[in-house]
């Protein structure tokens, strides 16, 4: 792998829960509707919040929690306890990273995807809270180089805002995290989100949806794709995304807030481009339909949004182009199914039709900035 002379950055990778440990991180009088795996033969069930829910289809939980799973032949189930070590250890993480030559990690849950989406928003907001103190323990490994992203019971604004304010303020966390698409009773864009978004506007830290494909309770994947994995998956991720975005530039969810940053999580990138320049195109010569929408959207996309991308995406290059560079940060998935590489970014540093400024804020400046993350003052100078 070449030396580089900046840190990269891994703007969403996951830890896997020791599901008893966020249990026990649980307010007392919500513990019993903790997460835990309840054994089904070779599969497992998993209960959260009051609900059973069955594995995705055609993948154990231990699979999805393991980097090229599902590409294995003879396939191998695994339960979830057999999910990759980089998950439930941070020190063999960070050893993953040295490795890797990844200088630091923004992770999101893993089952705690989920917590936020939970339809009761009291049961929400104390699983959540579990989820987060759990996260916030496992940063603590290396606060300078892993940083963490907290759920947010999205029901309930007023509980959100709540949960945000404490993940933030009291447990360090970076960035809080929704599921994209209906999963409170409202679209995320609409007015009823607006004491959530104020606050995350107050605090000065990003918000970003990442859905969790397994199990969403509402939504295009849910509606259009039941039980058939590959385009559930795309739906819940890609499709959502780009609604999401749509309806937050559309509704002056960011225009109405300055400070407020927003990313778009494992949905991939080279879908941005198109909407925005079509949003843009909108914006031009329908804007009066659109009241709330004030200023350009390839303005605020490039200054204030996010996508994160995998190495192996085609249209990178392009997408790359079309932002001049910014907009865009990788994401190793790790340690999940489709995780490619088992994490590593060697592709991107040796890919040929992306230019070295490009390949910089890609790798590293976007999250750095995106995020606010602390970075070593030597190393800042080494790479300036």
């Amino acid at each position: 792998m070449a030396k580089l002379d900046y840190p990269i950055i891994d703007a969403d990778s996951h830890l896997t829960e020791n599901l008893e440990r966020v249990t026990e991180l649980i307010d007392a009088r919500y513990r019993h509707y903790g997460p835990r795996m309840l054994d089904q033969g070779p599969s497992e069930l998993f209960y959260l919040g009051g609900a059973y829910l069955p594995q995705p289809p055609g993948l154990t939980w231990g699979e999805t929690c393991y980097p090229g799973a599902y590409r294995e032949t003879p396939r191998r189930p695994r339960k979830y306890a057999e999910s990759h070590i980089v998950g439930f250890d941070p020190q063999a993480r960070l050893k993953m990273m040295d490795e890797h030559g990844v200088h630091g990690t923004v992770i999101f849950q893993s089952m705690g995807l989920f917590a936020g989406a939970i339809p009761n928003p009291e049961i929400s907001a104390a699983i959540c809270r579990g989820f987060n103190r759990y996260i916030a323990e496992y940063c603590s490994a290396d606060t300078g180089r892993i940083w963490g992203m907290g759920s947010v019971p999205l029901a309930d604004p007023v509980r959100a805002a709540e949960e945000a304010k404490y993940a933030v303020r009291e447990l360090g966390l970076v960035g809080i995290f929704a599921p994209s698409g209906v999963h409170g009773p409202q679209p995320l864009y609409h007015p009823y989100y607006t004491p959530f978004f104020d606050a995350m506007a107050e605090l000065g830290v990003p918000f970003g949806t990442h859905t969790g494909a397994a199990i969403m309770y509402k939504g295009l994947g849910f509606e259009r794709f039941p039980g058939l994995f590959p385009p559930f998956h795309l739906a819940t991720h890609a499709s959502e995304a780009q609604i999401s975005l749509m309806g937050m530039l559309a509704y002056g969810v960011l225009d109405s807030r300055p400070g407020l940053r927003m990313g778009f999580f494992e949905a991939g990138a080279g879908w941005a481009p198109f909407v925005i320049d079509k949003m843009h195109e909108r914006f031009e010569d329908m804007g009066w339909m659109m009241p709330d929408l004030k200023d350009d959207p390839r303005e605020t996309f490039s200054k204030r949004c996010i996508v994160t991308v995998e190495a192996d995406e085609a249209l990178l290059p392009a997408t790359m182009e079309y932002f001049d560079g910014r907009g865009v940060a990788w994401s190793s998935d790790l340690p999940h199914f489709d995780a490619e590489d088992e994490g590593r970014p060697d592709a991107l540093i040796a890919h040929a039709r992306i230019s070295a400024a490009h390949k910089r804020r890609l790798l590293s400046d976007n999250a750095v900035e995106f995020f606010g993350l602390k970075i070593p003052k030597a190393m800042r100078a080494a790479a300036e």
